[in-house]
């Protein structure tokens, strides 16, 4: 493929990253590749792999050879709803959610599945979500090749008590030692995690909460740090999209050039609790999962389901991040300019250009409180 605009899509787990990278999805010149770097790593092979962990770039050959597993469809990590497509050999969704249920069943059909669905043509944007780490992310940007970087950040708060229900309810498990030192150890040297002063051992007891916020900030904190010659990044509030859906996906789909399809409009219209409409398109079995909005969605539900202790003791560790994320979202939108932050080469600012995102009234989570906790001071 050629003029391949390769964009990633990365936040912390359980931000929104599902329903926000479906947006992109259901364009038709889009191809969108979720979490295959995470969930597939060993479909590179281990040099590949290490060259694309640490060297900060590829060769022009093994940049060929890695954006093929990448742009592979794999039905590990294809994942409904499936729309329609400009670039497939065969161009109907019911077709291809069945034979991705078909693959998945009978592996040896993978083969066929991805002849029919490796995308073809020389205009296709590339969408990458990643979520599970940034550990040797900004190494990955380059190699890759990205054009863009989309960052969504949800209020702590809320992404954690998203984590903590799954994992009442079972559709996730808590972190274990094993997660944890794993973690601790590719992260200590980093500075926010070692201005904490904070042990293993003592990363290995806390409670879940707390262990979840620590995490939430350093991935966070590395966000706000990934800064390249080759690549620009734009910061979103996922609670900002949920107030202003049209008028910020507009604008974020301008600045990514990329037209404001009819299908993506269809797409978040459905996914609207204001909307009663019935979902278009098939996708999780499992509602927990689903990128679908019931009229019950509450972004800001965690102000009534967590306790002020656990609320206090996320804010202890995250106000001081969240507050930066805060700033530079809202400052790209006071000056009407969109919401990137970062600059090129040549030092101009690559922003949205969004007419419709200027003196947007845009009420973005900051780090006062809804019940008024005091707010510690970071450790």
């Amino acid at each position: 493929m050629n003029n391949l605009n390769t964009i990633f899509v990365l936040g912390y787990p359980r931000s929104g990253t599902t329903w926000f990278a479906n947006l992109f999805n259901s364009h038709p010149d889009v191809a969108y590749r979720h979490e295959v770097i995470g969930r597939c790593f060993e479909d590179f092979p281990e040099e590949l792999y290490a060259n694309l962990k640490y060297n900060h770039g590829l060769s022009d050959a093994e940049y060929q050879q890695a954006i093929d597993v990448v742009v592979s469809p794999k039905v590990d990590t294809d994942t409904a709803p499936f729309f329609p497509k400009n670039h497939l050999r065969v161009d109907n969704v019911r077709f291809h959610y069945l034979s991705w249920l078909v693959a998945k069943m009978v592996r040896p059909l993978q083969p066929l599945y991805k002849w029919f669905f490796y995308p073809k043509g020389d205009e296709v944007s590339l969408i990458i979500k990643e979520t599970r780490s940034s550990v040797n992310m900004d190494s990955m940007l380059i190699g890759l090749r990205a054009d863009r970087v989309v960052v969504l950040y949800r209020h702590p708060c809320g992404a954690i008590l998203s984590h903590l229900k799954g994992i009442k309810s079972g559709a996730m498990e808590a972190t274990d030692e094993t997660e944890r030192t794993r973690w601790y150890d590719d992260n200590i040297e980093k500075p926010y995690l070692s201005s904490l002063n904070i042990s293993k051992d003592e990363i290995l007891s806390v409670p879940e909460h707390i262990y979840l916020a620590i995490f939430w900030a350093q991935q966070n904190e590395d966000y706000l740090q990934f800064e390249s010659d080759s690549y620009s990044s734009i910061l979103v509030s996922y609670e900002a999209v949920m107030q202003n859906k049209v008028t910020l996906v507009k604008a974020l789909f301008e600045a990514l050039s990329l037209s404001y399809d009819p299908m993506v409009d269809q797409f978040l219209l459905s996914t609207s609790a204001s909307v009663g409409t019935k979902p278009s398109f098939k996708d999780s079995s499992r509602s927990f999962y689903s990128v679908y909005r019931d009229e019950k969605f509450n972004p800001d539900k965690w102000k009534q389901d967590l306790t002020d202790e656990q609320i206090t003791d996320i804010d202890r560790y995250t106000d001081q991040t969240l507050g930066k994320l805060d700033a530079k979202f809202r400052a790209s939108l006071n000056a009407g300019v969109g919401m990137a932050d970062n600059t090129d080469a040549t030092g101009a600012t690559k922003n949205l250009s969004s007419k419709a995102t200027s003196g947007l009234d845009v009420d973005v989570p900051s780090s006062e409180r809804a019940r008024g906790t005091k707010v510690p001071e970071p450790l």
